[in-house]
């Protein structure tokens, strides 16, 4: 199981993705990873959120919006600008042939990129959309 975040920041018009290049790819992900022993989707998603960049969530502030391919994915509201450093053990993995680089991608940009499962960006967008 793995648990992601769709960190969306109302001010910017954006959400928070990590870009990708490996190797010869070049695609973007929402930030998240896999599960330890027994963590809830929830927990591993707060976990994840902090280790990858820093940024300290609770469980109240995680709506969860659905499930593809064992993977959940919750949605929570960031106010910060700033773009977050990346942390961890992607900062260790970190290379000239493996990048890990956070961005704000603005939501008229999300169709325009490679955003991994291919299937997600419609998803974000009509869950955003409907909020705004």
């Amino acid at each position: 199981m793995r648990a992601r975040v769709i960190i969306y920041n109302p001010d910017l018009t954006a959400i928070l993705l990590i870009h990708r290049q490996k190797k010869q790819r070049n695609y973007w992900v929402v930030p998240g990873g896999g599960a330890k022993r027994s963590e809830t989707p929830r927990e591993t998603a707060i976990r994840e959120i902090n280790e990858e960049l820093q940024i300290e969530l609770t469980p109240a502030q995680l709506r969860q919006l659905f499930v593809i391919d064992d993977e959940y994915f919750f949605l929570t509201d960031y106010r910060q600008k700033a773009v977050p450093d990346i942390s961890g053990e992607e900062k260790e993995r970190s290379t000239s042939t493996n990048v890990y680089r956070p961005a704000w991608v603005t939501l008229s940009e999300l169709l325009k990129i490679n955003l991994m499962p291919p299937a997600l960006s419609n998803k974000i967008l009509a869950v955003i959309k409907y909020r705004l």
